[in-house]
C-alpha cells in the first residue's frame, strides 16, 4: 500500500509541471560600463559604452534614451552571447556627461527582456587645443 501511495505521489508531481518554456541556463542580462577622453583635437569628450551580453543567448538591443540630444545614438551593436561590443558617442566638451538607457530583448525567451541605464561624468571641460605654431 506504502510503495502506491509513494507512486501515485510522484506522478501526481510530474503531471503538476507547468508546460512552459525552460529557463535559460545562465541568468539574461547585460553590464554597461563607460569611459571617457578628452579629444584635444576637437574639444569634445569621446565616450566609450562597453556593452556585454552576460547571458548565452544573443539579444535585441533598442535605444530607449541616449543624451545629450544632439549626440544621441541611434542603434547599438548587439554583442553576442558572452562577447562585448563597443558604441562610441561623441559629446561636447562643455557637457556635464551622458546617458544611455536601453534594453535588451531575447526573440527566444517570451517575456525576457532586461534593461540597463548607464551614465558617464564628464569629469571637467574638455577643451581644443590651441593651433600649434
Amino acid at each position: 500500500m506504502r510503495s502506491r501511495i509513494i507512486a501515485a505521489a510522484a506522478l501526481g508531481a510530474v503531471m503538476a509541471l507547468p508546460a512552459t518554456p525552460a529557463l535559460a541556463a545562465t541568468p539574461r542580462t547585460f553590464g554597461t560600463s563607460v569611459d571617457g577622453t578628452c579629444d584635444t583635437a576637437t574639444g569634445e569628450w569621446v565616450v566609450d559604452w562597453a556593452i556585454t551580453n552576460q547571458s548565452d543567448t544573443s539579444a535585441l538591443l533598442i535605444v530607449v534614451e541616449s543624451t545629450p540630444p544632439a549626440s544621441r545614438l541611434g542603434s547599438l551593436p548587439a554583442p553576442p552571447a558572452g562577447g562585448t561590443t563597443h558604441a562610441v558617442q561623441r559629446i561636447p566638451g562643455d557637457s556635464a556627461g551622458a546617458r544611455l538607457d536601453y534594453i535588451a530583448v531575447w526573440t527566444d525567451y517570451p517575456g525576457g527582456s532586461y534593461r540597463s541605464i548607464a551614465d558617464f561624468a564628464a569629469p571637467g571641460l574638455c577643451e581644443q587645443a590651441p593651433p600649434s605654431a
